[in-house]
């Protein structure tokens, strides 16, 4: 067994609302583990994931620390370089859909506004940093729309409203979004769809 930390708190970037992401790299069942605190990896697929050139393999190359290994080795450095990442067409598409769909479903209804604007920010960090690796320059700092190139030039602080909504869905941590914050963002996200046809044609050209 090898366990890693990954994520925010290996590149410095945290909060009151950050957690530790912590991967366990495991054989086979082991229900010791709790797969709540622990991304839950078998070698096997860790191996075809560096093969692969995902993202998350690139994530971990570059960003993982060791915390412990059963037989004194780091199996992550073993596995060397993944391959190069090749998926910056579908991912692209996938997190554009996903934009879409979300952006359409808070403009039809305020119900779940929070969970719609998670959706949104992932969507826009994912397609940031989907490009930001096809460019051989990764960034997986949940600030990466903002540090591309061309770079998403939205409103502070209706960036940092969908960052909260983010980690309000997914760690249930930090203050309600309120009903004038969904508009100050829902307004804000409207250059979203011409950014991302910008990025995806600075990669194209």
């Amino acid at each position: 067994m090898h366990l890693y930390a990954f994520g925010s708190i290996c590149r410095g970037e945290i909060d009151r609302g950050s957690d530790v992401d912590l991967l366990a790299c495991v054989s086979g069942p082991a229900p010791q583990i709790d797969p709540e605190k622990y991304s839950i990896y078998r070698y096997q697929r860790l191996r075809a994931l560096w093969n692969e050139g995902n993202p998350f393999a690139w994530h971990l190359h570059l960003e993982s620390r060791l915390l412990f290994s059963s037989d004194r080795s780091d199996f992550l450095a073993s596995l060397g370089t993944p391959e190069r990442y090749c998926s910056l067409a579908s991912d692209s598409a996938k997190f554009k859909l996903l934009f879409g769909q979300s952006y359409h479903s808070l403009t039809a209804s305020l119900n779940s506004a929070t969970f719609h604007l998670s959706c949104m920010f992932l969507a826009i960090r994912n397609f940031a940093t989907c490009h930001s690796l096809s460019s051989g320059n990764p960034i997986f700092s949940r600030e990466s729309p903002l540090m591309v190139k061309p770079s998403l030039d939205i409103d502070p602080r209706a960036f940092s409203i969908l960052v909260r909504a983010r980690v309000l869905s997914t760690r249930g941590y930090g203050e309600n979004i309120v009903h004038d914050e969904v508009a100050v963002a829902k307004e804000a996200v409207a250059i979203v769809p011409g950014w991302m046809e910008a990025l995806w044609s600075e990669r194209m050209s």
